[in-house]
């Protein structure tokens, strides 16, 4: 089952199998950019973190951060499902030298 909680500033969806929330994908709620994605290991390969990504993209457009900002676990999860990254302008960080291109 898949169930979305609204915070302030974030979105999280949530993939629960009988009690046990497996999987979670967290995006920011004004640039819908994935913030966090985890999947706990021995679920990890089923498609549930995917599920977790389609869903967010049936309510409105989600995106991955710049890549120079992703984790390599992100980063595989971006390759892996696809999807637009985030325009460089909405993901900028004052203290990222490549992001400020110092």
């Amino acid at each position: 089952m898949i169930t979305r909680t609204a915070t302030t500033g974030a979105i999280a969806y949530t993939y629960t199998i009988d009690g046990i929330e497996v999987s979670e994908l967290v995006l920011d709620v004004d640039t819908r950019k994935v913030i966090n994605v985890e999947t706990l290991a021995k679920y990890q390969g089923e498609g549930f973190a995917r599920a977790l990504w389609d869903h967010a993209n049936t309510e409105a457009e989600a995106f991955h951060a710049l890549e120079h900002h992703r984790t390599p676990e992100g980063d595989a999860f971006a390759r892996a499902v696809g999807g637009e990254t985030i325009a460089h302008e909405d993901d900028f960080v004052a203290e990222c030298s490549i992001c400020t291109g110092e």
